[in-house]
């Protein structure tokens, strides 16, 4: 079933909040565009008004032109005459064929009657009514006649000619909407215009969310709840979305189990944090629990490390300035959004697992496991076999010598047997020539059976021919595996334990 679509329309006008004068009144403005008049009376208001509410002459072009021998100055049409026309008016709950009856038989007489006739009241006429409207004024010789009931009323009213109308009675302005509407479509695409002007189409960088009320800046200390509403608030640029700009307000690091569809993350730092200028304390602080969390992250398997992103939209009809040039606390492009007490200057929020740059994975469906504990430790290494270097083909550890920072290795038996995550080993081969001594640093490693590794490489050729070429031959399904994933490492890491850069 498709999605209801919502709609915004004027409700229902409310013509029982005029008095019977004033709807009168209302009536008689619409009127005078109703046909050309030589003059409309209000003869209403006065009483003793023989059932005309209001009284018209309608203007008539005589269609034969007389000469001054024809006709005499007396006999000659006089300048106001024109055809009789009865407007009544009543405002009243409910208009039945009978009370329409009695309403033209008081004011309507074949001896008497008008050419023209108009009976006005804010209800809905039904069938009936309009049939017996008919009857009565065709018999007493009238010769045009109409009922306005609240649908023909509004019709009318809602006319651009009678927006002045419209407004005046009911304050009411469908063309002041418009413009109102216009003059904020055109605010909401200049500013998206200056924003892709400023980072471009594919934008990039930093900007400053600033509070449009806030008189502060840049005084933190002036909001005893900075830390916990920030008026003005640094965003990394992610994205243009159709409603807006959408920017990055966390990355933490992440677990995801494709085949489980388990997940987890932590809140304790985050993965991309922003230079704290003045603050070098602190961002020192922040850095140490940085390394802590991303050595436990590390130790993940490599397929299950993720980055738990959430994203905000900042809508472009929520804009109120742009100023691209910043200051000298942030030399960046400037927001200026009216914060709403809640979701400050954010409209609209997604989060969302990215695998890396090109795959992200939805929450949805997702259940949630602990993976990453609640206090991190400084992280350190294992054991460092010196004494004796890592077998390892030569095509990995060409790959190593030319700048491959991440490898899996593949044993079958006891090889690998003797490392661990954390240690560090010297990888072989290397010439006495060589500028700098080549280590690689455990992350992980699990014994798997051959059976799912070929199933895993079916979609993954890169993977087959690896394993084949470190092993030597084609894999037995029913061989069990050590599979050891590692990161290149400088010996410089390892004279500072500097296990994380």
């Amino acid at each position: 079933m498709g999605k209801p679509h919502v709609t915004r329309t004027v409700g229902p006008i409310h013509f029982e909040d005029l008095d019977p004068h004033r709807f009168e009144d209302l009536v008689r403005q619409l009127a005078y565009d109703f046909r050309s008049w030589k003059s409309i009376e209000s003869t209403g208001r006065g009483g003793a008004d023989d059932g005309f509410d209001v009284r018209a002459f309608e203007e008539v072009r005589t269609p034969t032109a007389f000469t001054e021998d024809e006709v005499d100055a007396e006999d000659a049409p006089h300048p106001m005459e024109g055809n009789l026309w009865m407007i009544q008016c009543k405002r009243e709950k409910e208009v039945g064929p009978k009370k329409v009856a009695t309403i033209i038989s008081d004011a309507v007489t074949a001896q008497m009657s008008p050419y023209g006739y108009i009976l006005a009241a804010p209800v809905h006429f039904s069938k009936a009514a309009h049939d017996r409207f008919r009857e009565e004024l065709r018999s007493r010789g009238v010769m045009e006649f109409y009922l306005w009931g609240a649908g023909e009323l509004e019709d009318m009213l809602f006319q651009p000619k009678n927006d002045h109308i419209l407004f005046a009675f009911f304050g009411i302005s469908l063309v002041t909407k418009r413009r109102s509407k216009a003059a904020s479509v055109r605010s909401t695409v200049l500013a998206k215009n200056k924003l892709m002007r400023v980072l471009g189409e594919q934008p990039t960088g930093h900007i400053l969310v600033r509070d449009l009320s806030d008189e502060n800046y840049p005084f933190e200390d002036d909001y005893p709840d900075f830390d916990r509403n920030p008026r003005w608030k640094e965003y990394k640029v992610h994205s243009f979305d159709p409603r807006g700009l959408v920017v990055t307000v966390a990355r933490h690091f992440a677990y995801f189990d494709r085949d489980s569809r388990e997940w987890d993350y932590t809140k304790v730092v985050d993965e991309d944090p922003f230079p704290m200028d003045h603050q070098e304390a602190l961002e020192q602080q922040l850095q140490a629990q940085r390394l802590a969390v991303k050595g436990i992250w590390e130790l993940l398997p490599r397929a299950s490390r993720a980055i738990w992103v959430h994203r905000e939209l900042i809508r472009f009809d929520n804009i109120e300035y742009i100023d691209d040039k910043g200051d000298g606390d942030f030399k960046m492009p400037h927001i200026y959004v009216l914060y709403d007490p809640k979701r400050g200057p954010f409209s609209g929020y997604y989060e969302c697992l990215e695998i890396n740059q090109h795959t992200h994975a939805s929450l949805e469906g997702l259940t949630r496991k602990t993976i990453f504990p609640d206090k991190f430790s400084v992280p350190g290494f294992g054991t460092i076999h010196t004494g004796q270097s890592l077998a390892i083909d030569e095509a990995t550890r060409s790959m190593l010598q030319q700048g491959r920072q991440e490898v899996t290795l593949y044993g079958l038996g006891t090889q690998y047997g003797h490392l661990k995550p954390t240690d560090v080993a010297l990888v072989d081969g290397q010439t006495s020539r060589s500028a700098e001594k080549l280590y690689i640093k455990v992350t992980n490693i699990r014994t798997m059976k051959a059976e799912l590794l070929l199933k895993q490489s079916k979609d993954n050729p890169t993977m087959l021919h690896d394993m084949e070429r470190q092993i030597g031959r084609a894999l037995k399904a029913s061989e069990k595996v050590r599979v050891v994933e590692a990161v290149a490492i400088y010996e410089w890491q390892i004279d500072q334990n500097r296990p994380l850069i």
